[in-house]
C-alpha cells in the first residue's frame, strides 16, 4: 500500500534559508536608503560611522519588522488556502494587501512614538501622511517577495510530485521484475520434470539402484526448488545445492559424459544471490555446450571475493560459443533481472573457456554488512 502525501502544515515552506534571504533583503535596502540618505563620509570621524551604522539598523530593523509579518501572513494563506487556483491566489492578494498595510501602518507608528521627543510632537506632525509612500515602496517589495514564495512553492510541489511519479515507477519496475521472476521459476521447464520421471521409470526397470539415487536427488531438488518458487531472494548455499541436485540428475542420464565440480567458501555461503540464476547457468552449459557433444565434458563451479564484489563462475569444457550461447532466453532474463536488482553492478559476462568451452560469470555486489 502507498503512503498518503505528508499533511501540509500552516508553515510549510517556511525555512532559515528563506528567513535569512529576507533579513538579508532587509539589509541591504536599508543600506540603500542610508546611502541615498546620507554617507559615513559626511563627517569623516568615528562618530559619523557610527551614527551611519545605526541608520543602517533602524532602516533594516524598519523593513524586518515589515517584511517578517507578511511572509509569515503569505506562508498560512497558500497552505491553508483550498488548492483551487483562482480561490488560492485571491486570497493570496487579500492577505498581501492587508498584511502589508498593518505591518506598515505598525512600523510608522513605533517609529513616530520612538524617535518623536516628546511624544506629543509625534501626533502634530502626523504619522499617518507617511502611510500612502510607504505602502507604495514596502508594499510593492512585499508583492516581490510573495510572488517569490509562491513560484518557490510551486518549484518545491512539483519536484515532489516528480519524485512520487520516479517512486511509483520504480515500484511498478519491480514488481514488473518480480513478475517476469515468477513466470521463469515456473518455467522449471516441465519437459525436464517429465523426461527425468521417464528415465526413473526406466531405469527402475533396468538398473534399479540407478532409479533409485535419480529418484533421490529429484526430490532433493524439488526440495530446494519449490520453497523458492515464490521467493525474491535466496542465499549462495541454497543455490549450489539446487544446482547440485540438478546436476546429480543430469550425470545420472548422461552417465560418465557429464563431470562437475562445485566449489563454494563458507565465508560466502550465506552471500545473498537471486534465485534460479546459477542453475540456468548449469543447464545451459549442459544444453548448449556438452549435450551435443559424444564425450560429454565437465562443469566446474567457483565463488571468489573480489573486493566488495562476488563472482560466481561457472565454466564447462563444451562446444564454446555458437550462435545461441549468448542470446538465449534464460542468459536474457538473468541480464534483465540483475539489472532490476543491481543496476549497473549487476553483471553477466562470457568468456572463451581454456582450451574449450565457455566461462559464464555473475558479478553481484556485496551488502554492507557483509565481510
Amino acid at each position: 500500500m502507498e503512503r498518503a502525501p505528508a499533511p501540509r502544515r500552516w508553515y510549510t515552506g517556511l525555512t532559515w534559508n528563506g528567513i535569512g534571504l529576507i533579513v538579508l533583503a532587509c539589509v541591504l535596502n536599508g543600506v540603500r536608503r542610508t546611502i541615498q540618505n546620507t554617507g559615513p563620509a559626511a563627517t569623516g570621524s568615528v562618530a559619523g560611522w557610527l551614527a551611519w551604522l545605526a541608520q543602517n539598523a533602524h532602516a533594516s530593523a524598519y523593513g524586518l519588522v515589515i517584511a517578517l509579518p507578511v511572509a509569515f501572513a503569505v506562508a498560512v494563506a497558500y497552505n491553508l488556502a483550498p488548492p483551487l487556483p483562482i480561490r488560492r491566489y485571491t486570497i493570496l492578494a487579500v492577505v498581501v494587501v492587508a498584511s502589508a498595510a498593518a505591518s506598515i501602518a505598525l512600523a510608522l507608528f513605533a517609529e513616530f512614538v520612538l524617535t518623536c521627543r516628546p511624544p506629543d510632537e509625534c501626533f502634530e506632525v502626523g504619522w499617518t501622511a507617511d502611510l500612502v509612500p510607504a505602502w507604495t515602496h514596502y508594499g510593492v517589495l512585499c508583492a516581490l517577495f510573495s510572488v517569490v514564495f509562491v513560484y518557490m512553492r510551486i518549484a518545491e510541489e512539483s519536484a515532489a510530485r516528480s519524485r512520487r511519479a520516479e517512486i511509483d515507477r520504480a515500484r511498478f519496475v519491480q514488481r514488473m521484475d518480480e513478475a517476469r521472476l515468477r513466470m521463469l521459476q515456473a518455467q522449471i521447464e516441465p519437459h525436464f520434470l517429465f523426461n527425468t520421471l521417464a528415465s526413473v521409470r526406466r531405469l527402475y526397470q533396468t538398473t534399479a539402484a540407478d532409479g533409485e539415487a535419480m529418484l533421490d536427488h529429484l526430490m532433493r531438488y524439488l526440495e530446494v526448488a519449490l520453497p523458492q518458487m515464490r521467493a525474491a531472494e535466496s542465499t549462495l548455499e541454497r543455490e549450489a545445492a539446487l544446482t547440485r541436485s540438478y546436476l546429480e540428475i543430469q550425470r545420472l542420464r548422461m552417465g560418465h559424459r557429464l563431470e562437475f565440480r562445485i566449489d563454494v567458501p563458507d565465508a560466502l555461503r550465506a552471500a545473498p544471490l537471486p534465485p534460479m540464476m546459477l542453475v540456468t547457468l548449469a543447464e545451459n552449459a549442459i544444453k548448449h555446450g556438452l549435450a551435443p557433444l559424444p564425450e560429454g565434458g565437465t562443469i566446474d563451479i567457483r565463488a571468489t571475493l573480489h573486493g566488495r564484489e562476488m563472482h560466481v563462475r561457472v565454466a564447462d569444457s563444451g562446444r564454446g560459443f555458437t550462435q545461441s550461447s549468448g542470446g538465449g532466453t534464460g542468459l536474457a532474463n538473468i541480464r534483465a533481472r540483475l539489472a532490476g536488482v543491481y543496476g549497473a553492478a549487476g553483471r553477466l559476462s562470457l568468456a572463451l573457456n581454456a582450451p574449450r568451452g565457455i566461462v559464464a560469470t555473475l558479478a553481484v555486489p556485496l551488502p554492507s554488512g557483509d565481510s
